[in-house]
């Protein structure tokens, strides 16, 4: 047990059996006290209203209006609970709540995982302001961190990050995203290289470049790279010139 009074506790899903599964592994935490559940943000910020607890576990993807709007109107009541969100992976809302310091368990829950952030509540409960952390989330979410991209009949927009690699095909980039989709822009590799977030994406030829957080392995003796994200695995040649430039 992490303390000696209870953590009234509230779970907000709209999905029953997320709410079910959650309970039952909260409910082998003795400290922990389920005041209440409810399947979407309107009744959930009604709930925090009724029963003001200290801890509560929060999904985003909820119908009509999402945990962070719900979030959005805790802040405006100044009500203060900390905040668990729990979702399905989304690499740009967990980067939030990491500049925002909020925790977050990923869907679905893991009990050590679970332990874990039962243990940081304990711990750190009274270091950050909610109202702060709030203010860093919503100001990172409204960002929009995204280029325009042109295409042959359009442009795109899109997240930089997201991108694992990229492509020359003559005057024109191929970009390659994790998930196997591709994209073609009328740019360069250099001018699109030029464009993208100093420090995250290397050239590794003359023609390829690639996004270092995906970088896995580099074979030196092959002059060949290996990209994995989400179990996709990619590899690419390196050119002589540009070995070093992975080191």
């Amino acid at each position: 047990m992490y303390q000696t009074e209870t953590i009234k506790t509230i779970l907000v899903d709209d999905e029953a059996e997320s709410r079910d599964v959650l309970s039952s592994l909260l409910q082998k935490h003795p400290e922990i006290e389920i005041a209440g559940m409810a399947g979407d943000a309107d009744s959930g910020l009604e709930l925090i209203v009724k029963l003001h607890p200290g801890l509560v576990f929060l999904d985003i993807q909820m119908p009509r209006k999402t945990g962070f709007d719900m979030v959005a109107g805790l802040h405006d009541l100044d009500l203060n609970p900390a905040i668990v969100f729990v979702t399905a992976y989304d690499e740009y809302a967990i980067r939030a709540f990491k500049v925002a310091a909020f925790d977050y368990l990923l869907k679905p829950v893991d009990p050590d995982a679970l332990a874990a952030t039962l243990k940081r509540y304990a711990t750190f409960i009274d270091a950050v302001d909610f109202r702060q952390k709030v203010d860093h989330l919503l100001h990172h979410l409204h960002r929009d961190d995204r280029i325009r991209l042109n295409t042959r009949t359009g442009y795109l927009l899109i997240d930089p990050l997201e991108i694992s690699h990229a492509i020359a095909d003559g005057n024109y980039t191929v970009i390659h995203f994790p998930t196997a989709h591709t994209e073609v822009v009328t740019l360069n590799i250099g001018s699109l290289l030029a464009m993208l977030p100093a420090g995250h994406f290397l050239r590794i030829s003359r023609f390829a470049i690639i996004n270092r957080s995906f970088l896995y392995r580099v074979d030196r003796k092959k002059r060949i790279c290996e990209l994995r994200k989400d179990g996709v695995r990619i590899e690419l040649e390196v050119s002589r010139d540009f070995i070093r430039e992975l080191e």
